[in-house]
């Protein structure tokens, strides 16, 4: 409880038993003058109740926010290791969601995968100059759920089928500059990719594969 000096106005809080115990006496910490509280013992008491009932208030209300951020944390944990939130993510604003706490908790990727659900729908080579070639084609995501756009691998071959050379390809190198790799694969849908690059030159063959992970 607070009282205030009647000499200085100087206002401190007091242990309404400590005022009891001094049958109502205080001292000013400031000025050090002695005075009286006018407040019986029974009304003293019924202030400590009531300040001792606002405290246990309060620690419910923490015990609570603690119970419930522990149990947050636990969904979360099976979501995350069930791969659920891939299923759920379908949904555009819960994607979103899951981009924002992932960019706020500094992981940069929460999409599962890529696995063997996605394949390669199409492609074709188009000759450029200087020998070089650009690879075209789209990918199709047949699962359930979001994943990771994968990363592309293509083997140059000769005419006797010996390999010339292996590249790979980020889906930061070969997707549309509209596209946010960030954002997933969403289930159902067709991405398109393009390569090239002073590495992708003209050959006999060309194998064209998606680097999957379990």
């Amino acid at each position: 409880m607070e009282v205030q000096c009647p000499r200085c106005e100087s206002t401190f809080a007091v242990d309404p038993l400590a005022v009891e115990e001094h049958q109502g006496l205080l001292r000013c910490s400031v000025c050090g003058q002695v005075f009286e509280l006018p407040v019986s013992a029974p009304a003293l008491a019924k202030t400590f109740d009531r300040e001792r009932g606002e405290g246990s208030s309060l620690g419910r209300f923490f015990l609570l926010l603690i119970i419930f951020l522990l149990l947050f944390i636990l969904i979360v944990q099976v979501l995350w290791w069930t791969r659920s939130y891939a299923y759920l993510a379908t949904s555009a604003p819960i994607r979103s969601s899951i981009l924002h706490i992932s960019h706020s908790l500094g992981v940069s990727n929460p999409w599962p995968g890529p696995n063997r659900d996605l394949i390669i729908v199409k492609s074709s080579v188009t000759p450029l100059p200087n020998h070089l070639v650009v690879i075209r084609g789209e990918l199709a995501n047949h699962s359930g759920m979001v994943q990771r756009y994968p990363v592309i691998q293509v083997v140059l071959s000769n005419a006797y089928g010996s390999t010339i050379r292996t590249l790979t390809y980020t889906p930061a190198q070969y997707l549309p500059a509209t596209v946010q790799a960030e954002d997933g694969f969403l289930p159902g849908k067709l991405a398109t990719f393009v390569l090239q690059g002073p590495g992708l030159v003209a050959a006999a063959g060309y194998q064209v594969t998606l680097l999957t992970q379990p």
